[in-house]
């Protein structure tokens, strides 16, 4: 790990993995992009939401404020990172649908309450779809 670097756990939900547009009936894979284009199937939840636990690296930016994520599914430019929730379509092999859920409302007070109770911050994506107008998601400590 790079120095001043440490991990923070997180976990995406989502209720459903309807892609939010399929017009030509696509069978699809479903789940959390990695940076190499894999798709990981979310794990059914109590809940009968879908879940996806894994972990980023966090380090001190430009921005003293703002941590910089990075990873196996840590994607897009320093200052806007995100994940992805993705549909790939089995037969054509091109994604039928992409949604991201931004990093860059998580700030230090939140990764050091996460790391300290030894809790993942949760972000729900359930209605989420492509080019949402809702730019960033809720991200929260889980229980809360």
């Amino acid at each position: 790990m790079l120095a001043g670097a440490s991990e923070v756990r997180l976990r995406l939900l989502r209720d459903g993995d309807a892609p939010a547009t399929n017009p030509l009936a696509d069978a699809f894979v479903f789940g959390l992009q990695d940076t190499k284009q894999q798709i990981v199937a979310g794990v059914l939840q109590p809940d009968g939401k879908l879940g996806w636990d894994f972990a980023l690296t966090v380090k001190p930016g430009s921005r003293p404020d703002h941590p910089v994520f990075s990873g196996r599914f840590a994607s897009g430019p320093v200052d806007d990172r995100f994940v992805y929730l993705s549909w790939l379509s089995v037969p054509r092999q091109v994604w039928i649908n992409r949604v991201k859920a931004r990093l860059s409302t998580i700030d230090w007070r939140q990764v050091r309450a996460a790391q300290a109770a030894g809790l993942p911050l949760v972000a729900d994506m359930t209605g989420w779809a492509p080019g949402d107008a809702r730019k960033f998601v809720e991200w929260r400590l889980a229980g809360r």
